[in-house]
């Protein structure tokens, strides 16, 4: 902008006025009454954080689960058949893969 132009919001007034509109009418004392700002309530008080846990005097214990950390011989052997039918699946997608680009006779 040019040095001797106003901006734009120079004419308007810093504030808002403070007297009502001539649209609408003067405020009435009943108003005034029921506009009172209500007592503030009162805090609840905060909760508090929980009380850490004792660490045992040997150090960090891992807490214990009721399953065993090791399966058994039956979960091995089904998670193992399991395993070796998901690579045949993948494996046979990639030989379908490559076997559709190759040229045919």
């Amino acid at each position: 902008m040019a040095d001797g132009d106003r901006e734009v919001l120079s004419s308007l007034p810093r504030t808002r006025p403070e007297r009502r509109s001539a649209k609408r009418g003067a405020r009435t004392p009943a108003a005034a009454a029921r506009a009172a700002p209500t007592p503030k309530k009162t805090a609840r008080p905060k909760p508090k954080a929980a009380a850490p846990r004792e660490v045992p005097p040997s150090g960090y214990a891992v807490p214990r689960t009721r399953s065993p950390v090791n399966p058994g011989g039956t979960e091995l052997v089904g998670t193992a058949i399991q395993a070796l039918g998901e690579l045949a699946n993948l494996g046979s997608r990639a030989v379908r893969g490559a076997l559709s680009r190759l040229p045919r006779a």
